[in-house]
């Protein structure tokens, strides 16, 4: 069996029908649909030689760090597909990371689609719970606006 390509990641997207891109400093396919939603920084596929993941940064508020940090279990408990994690950045805002592996050697179209589907699933089902709870980082120019209701 040949080994898989991104080539074939991208075509059998296509056949589902997922809106992705080729991104061109992290070779990475980007999935469109996923970025467009309230606080996703990046969501993107990945193909390495021995893994396929699938990685979604969310900005999170520097005041939300300890309670995520504190739902991170129960998130990680009710989403088994994918695992999550609070990455701090010297200089940059707070990201809660979601990610999803798969080893790539004789990944069938139907087994990756059923993968990929649950996975996304969940993953948008976390974006989600984040926002309910109110800990996504918002642009500073969304509560600037004439009509904000920004206090300070």
């Amino acid at each position: 069996m040949e080994a898989l390509t991104r080539d074939t990641l991208q075509a059998w997207l296509d056949e589902a029908d997922i809106n992705h891109y080729l991104c061109p400093d992290c070779d990475g396919l980007h999935l469109s649909e996923t970025e467009q939603r309230l606080g996703v920084l990046e969501a993107r596929l990945l193909l390495e030689p021995d893994l396929l993941s699938l990685l979604t940064e969310i900005a999170i508020r520097p005041s939300a760090v300890l309670p995520i940090q504190g739902s991170l279990h129960l998130i990680n408990l009710d989403n088994p597909m994918v695992k999550c994690l609070v990455n701090l950045i010297d200089d940059d805002i707070p990201r809660l990371l979601i990610s999803a592996c798969l080893p790539p050697g004789g990944l069938t179209e139907p087994y990756f689609l059923q993968w990929f589907s649950r996975v996304l699933d969940e993953t948008h089902s976390i974006v989600e719970h984040a926002s309910q709870m109110d800990v996504l980082y918002l642009e500073q120019s969304e509560f600037d606006g004439p009509d904000s209701d920004a206090i300070h």
